[in-house]
């Protein structure tokens, strides 16, 4: 437990990286000595794209209390800027029983993904679950935030609720974002 929060501790301050420096395909490369100007706000309407993806890792700390890995992709916006569609796929581990949960959301940003500050979120969606015994879908419940951590990369800590709140899952990760207009 102390070697989990000593590495905890170290990742949150670290540096940032070269490869951490991601631009997407559909933001122009700024010169060397210039910083990149800001893309304009996304406008409301439908679109369908990679809006966003992040990486996180975690732990389910009630029922069955396993270590998770997990992944998510914003693939549409729903009318608003701020509304997504976001699927997502957990795995659980360290203990005799595996899990599997697919989820597929809609997912509310309060703050646009431009902004330098905080980023928080809620979703509702559904998922499916199967742990070897258990074999089911139910609805899922999310709530998080994202910090700023390079100019396209951010930081994640979220709760996502599985089965009401019967099984719990808190997550730190690392998310990038930007319309891909």
């Amino acid at each position: 437990m102390r070697i989990t929060t000593a590495l905890m501790g170290l990742a949150l301050v670290a540096g940032p990286l070269p490869a951490q420096e991601f631009i997407p395909p559909d933001r122009p490369q700024a010169p060397p000595n210039q910083p990149q100007q800001p893309q304009a706000p996304s406008e409301p309407g439908f679109f369908v794209g990679v809006l966003g993806f992040s990486t996180r890792a975690g732990a389910q700390v009630n029922a069955d209390r396993q270590m998770v890995l997990g992944s998510t992709i914003d693939i549409a916006q729903l009318g608003a800027p701020g509304v997504r569609l976001r699927p997502s796929f957990e795995v659980g581990f360290a203990r005799p029983e595996k899990s599997l949960a697919i989820n597929l959301e809609v997912m509310y940003r309060f703050q646009d993904d431009e902004g330098q500050q905080a980023v928080p979120y809620i979703g509702v969606g559904g998922g499916y679950y199967d742990n070897g015994v258990i074999k089911k879908g139910w609805p899922t419940f999310v709530l998080g935030f994202e910090l700023p951590y390079t100019r396209t990369t951010s930081w994640l800590i979220e709760f996502h609720a599985l089965d009401g709140v019967d099984r719990s899952r808190i997550f730190i990760g690392l998310a990038t974002r930007g319309a891909a207009r």
